[in-house]
Order: structure tokens, then C-alpha cells, then sequence
């Protein structure tokens, strides 16, 4: 019951703090997208960083610091990369279930509604980002012992995905160096592809190579990382 109403508030929640007070500050994007369908595909991404931040964080870090299960697990005839690759998976699969349940509440609320296309596109493309943002906070999880350190990373990776990766506003309101800069992080990459594949129609696969990309060689690195954490 408790998972299933933070389903449910989230996406209200989200909904009424983010995209029903901006809408009034921006009402149409550069491109002249009503603001509550531009930012949609954002505020899906956000919810899917808050249920695979809550996997990661119990999976890696509370039962490892904790000395729980994580020993046990890690002890398993399996390597270090295939390890890895199941929490990621069992994060991205559980990712995937708050945002089709969260795309299925706010649908309820948008000025208009998305072609039916979108509803196959989202979840691909929050596979990546959830895949890509896995790794980092696998990252995070392994090199931090203290809760309080961990807790303080945590909050400014939020603070920079919601101001820095182009969820609230475009790139174009930002100084034009800065933009630039922000705008080639891979998190970016793979909102603004996804933006650009829903309300243009097209898509660069040359620069969707780079999450991809930066994804699988993360995976691999963390494998290493892991194996000369535990010293196994």
C-alpha cells in the first residue's frame, strides 16, 4: 500500500509543483510545444531517477554498509560485471514500472494528448537514461562509506538533473557557453533526443551513441570497481 501511493503521489505531486507553476512562467517552448507536453517527458525521467536512486541505494550501499545480504551475493559463481548487470536490471525493471504507472496518471492531466507513438518511445528511452544514471550511482554507492556524505551527493545530483540536464528549461535560456556544455552531458543527450524523436520527428544517432556508449563501458569499469571493493 505504501509503494502504491508514492506511485500515485509522485507524478500528482510533480505535476503540481513543477509543470502547473512553470507553465505560467513559460507557457510555450522555442519550439511552440504547450509547456505541460514539452516538459512531460522530463518529469517521466525524474520519476524514474527517484525509483532507481531508492534501488541502487538500498541494493549497494544500505545493505553493504549495513553488512546485510551484500556479502552473500557478491560471494555467487558470477562475475563482478554480471553482478552489476542484475542490479541495474532489477533497478531499470522496477524504474519502468513507476514510469508506465506515472505516464498512465499524468496523461489524465496534459492540455492535450501525446501521439499513441509516445507511449512505446518513453519507456526505451527511460531505459537508457536509467541505465546510464544506474552506473553513476553505482559509482557513488561503492566509493562512499558515511551516510551523510552519500545523502550530500545525492541531493546535488538531483539539484543537477533537474537545473542541468535540461528538464525545466531548455538549454537556450542558459548562457550560450554554458548550454553548450550542459547540453552535451549524456543525461541531456538522451532528454533532448527523446524531445526531438517525440516533437520533431527525427533523431541524431550519432549523439544517442554516446549514452549508449558511456553506458557499457561504465558497466564494465564498476564490475572492476566492485571486485577491488570487496577484494574478491
Amino acid at each position: 500500500m505504501t509503494t502504491l501511493a508514492f506511485m500515485i503521489l509522485l507524478p500528482l505531486m510533480l505535476h503540481v509543483s513543477i509543470t502547473m507553476v512553470m507553465k505560467n512562467i513559460l507557457v510555450n517552448s522555442l519550439g511552440n510545444i504547450p509547456y505541460d507536453i514539452w516538459v512531460f517527458p522530463g518529469i517521466i525521467l525524474l520519476i524514474a531517477v527517484s525509483s532507481t536512486f531508492a534501488m541502487i541505494y538500498r541494493d549497494l550501499f544500505d545493505l553493504r554498509i549495513h553488512k546485510k545480504s551484500f556479502i552473500p551475493i557478491t560471494m555467487a559463481p558470477y562475475s563482478k560485471f554480471h553482478l552489476v548487470v542484475g542490479f541495474l536490471t532489477t533497478s531499470i525493471i522496477e524504474s519502468l514500472i513507476y514510469v508506465i504507472f506515472a505516464m498512465s496518471i499524468l496523461t489524465l492531466l496534459l492540455s492535450s494528448p501525446l501521439p499513441w507513438m509516445a507511449y512505446l518511445i518513453i519507456p526505451i528511452f527511460t531505459f537508457l537514461y536509467s541505465f546510464l544514471l544506474g552506473n553513476l550511482m553505482i559509482t557513488f554507492s561503492m566509493l562512499t562509506d558515511r551516510i551523510s556524505t552519500y545523502l550530500s551527493i545525492s541531493v546535488i545530483m538531483f539539484l543537477f538533473i533537474i537545473f542541468g540536464t535540461g528538464v525545466l528549461v531548455e538549454f537556450d535560456f542558459y548562457p550560450k557557453t554554458i548550454g553548450t556544455i550542459l547540453s552535451y552531458n549524456p543525461l541531456s543527450i538522451v532528454l533532448t533526443q527523446l524531445r526531438q524523436i517525440l516533437f520533431e520527428g527525427s533523431i541524431q544517432g550519432e549523439l544517442l551513441a554516446i549514452p549508449i556508449v558511456t553506458s557499457l563501458i561504465w558497466t564494465w569499469l564498476n564490475g572492476i570497481l566492485l571486485k577491488r571493493r570487496l577484494k574478491q
